[in-house]
């Protein structure tokens, strides 16, 4: 997907700092957290050697950052969907 430079921008800042507020009072999202505490509490009681937790690391590692890059392409598409329906609206209205 094109990165356009204003939804970039806007992007930023709905990001980070103001995300982080929102998901801190999110029921779905601290529940996800505990499951994911859970599995890792889990991982640890397997008592793996360096190199099975290397693996396993590598492959929440990989898997995170995909999720991240598919989250931020969503996001991006999603914002793009609400200013063509804006557009779109704007074009009815004006009609």
């Amino acid at each position: 997907m094109e990165k356009s430079g204003l939804l970039e921008i806007i992007a930023a800042h709905r990001t980070g700092d103001p995300l982080d507020e929102i998901m801190a009072k999110d029921k779905d999202y601290q529940d996800a957290l505990v499951q994911q505490q859970v599995a890792f509490d889990m991982l640890d009681e397997l008592e793996l050697t360096k190199e099975q937790r290397s693996v396993i690391d590598q492959a929440i590692t990989a898997n995170n950052h995909f999720g991240a890059v598919y989250g931020a392409a969503a996001y991006r598409f999603g914002l793009e969907d609400g200013i063509k329906v804006r557009v779109e609206m704007d074009e009815i209205l004006k009609s």
